[in-house]
């Protein structure tokens, strides 16, 4: 089989070269004795490329007039985006400075080779 993310990747590094990112992965979830939930994650290193959405895919997850810091991000592997339903997704890339929730996955090749995701800077805790 043709490995299509290694050559469109090879082509588009000079333009846009790929970042080392840290992707949460969701590893279920801890009932606290007050009853509180504290997510469980798995760190693993990544290589992922970035990108600001196009108009196509704002158009797909309907959020043009969202106020939101929001990325396409290139990854290899399938990762799950947020589906309640399900029980899967909750996973955040880190990379900028900051965490990236993966709130949809708008494409995937070749039975999880390769993803296209759309992710959302989530909002930091104030340190006190």
């Amino acid at each position: 089989m043709i490995n299509v993310f290694a050559i469109a990747n090879a082509a588009t590094n000079a333009i846009n070269p790929p970042i080392q990112a840290i992707l949460r992965v969701s590893d279920g979830e801890t009932v606290n004795l007050d009853f509180s939930v504290t997510p469980n994650t798995t760190d693993l290193l990544c290589t992922i490329k970035v990108q600001a959405l196009s108009t196509s895919d704002l158009q797909r997850i309907q959020n043009i007039t969202q106020q939101s810091d929001m990325r396409a991000v290139y990854i290899a592997g399938g990762i799950k985006g947020l589906n309640r339903a399900l029980q899967t997704g909750g996973d955040v890339l880190h990379f900028y400075g900051s965490d990236w929730l993966v709130t949809q996955v708008l494409e995937e090749w070749g039975y999880g080779r390769w993803s296209k995701l759309a992710v959302t800077r989530q909002t930091s805790p104030v340190q006190e």
